[in-house]
């Protein structure tokens, strides 16, 4: 069983391959091309893992909540802020109408993020941030309320957490 993703560019098709946990193959009208995303699909869940690793070092989290329209998100902001807290974590919210590299390194005693907003910023992007940026289904494997096969198998991109 696989998906059939007929459009441009890997964006979407990616965030198919990782939602479903199934193989996507792209059919590029715009290319003429078809291919496949494993590969691509397989480098980022390894990446999403060492970014899971990276904070569980962590001690001071920065919860982000973007400003822009559909990815302001407070509820979610505040409850992973407490699930921090409870865990022993510091955290502070952090409101951003831009989520970019030069702008979490305003705060240098953060040692990870939690991304509220877009939540393929932390797919695509992870490798443009120096610090870990973790969804909050990523936290909640740091926190041992999932596990690693439950996210592959649930996906990313689900709202509650």
């Amino acid at each position: 069983e696989a998906f059939l993703f007929f459009g441009g560019g890997r964006f979407h098709a990616i965030g198919v391959a990782l939602s479903t946990g199934k193989p996507v193959v792209v059919a590029d009208p715009y290319l003429r091309q078809a291919y496949q995303l494993e590969d691509e699909v397989n480098r980022i869940l390894r990446q999403r893992w060492a970014s899971i690793d990276e904070a569980k070092k962590a001690k001071n989290f920065g919860v982000l909540i973007g400003l822009k329209v559909g990815q302001k998100r407070f509820k979610k902001a505040l409850e992973i802020k407490k699930k921090l807290k409870k865990a022993n974590k510091k955290a502070f919210l952090i409101a951003l109408r831009e989520i970019a590299p030069e702008r979490l390194m305003q705060f240098p005693s953060i040692d990870a993020y939690v991304n509220t907003a877009c939540p393929r910023l932390s797919l695509d992007d992870a490798p443009k941030f120096k610090k870990p940026l973790l969804t909050p289904r990523e936290l909640q494997v740091l926190l041992g309320e999932l596990s690693w096969e439950e996210v592959c198998r649930k996906g990313w991109f689900e709202n509650e957490i």
